[in-house]
């Protein structure tokens, strides 16, 4: 997940906790890649600061899904 002023998470019932998906998150690889651990259920969701919203901002980003 690149660009705009937002956060992203990932839920699902085979994680223990809610991984942030964003560009400087530690749960990535060097390549900014998250391996789901199990198949399953997930849901990914993208968060706007409350104080970008209110302002009425509309950031763009920009994410990339790859299921092998």
């Amino acid at each position: 997940m690149t660009g705009g002023n937002v956060e992203t998470y990932l839920w699902g019932n085979q994680l223990k906790d809610s991984i942030n998906l964003g560009e400087y998150s530690p749960e990535l690889d060097d390549n900014g890649i998250y391996i789901l651990p199990a198949s399953g259920e997930y849901e990914i969701r993208v968060f706007q600061p409350r104080s970008q919203a209110r302002k009425d901002k509309k950031p763009q980003y920009w994410m990339s899904i790859n299921i092998k």
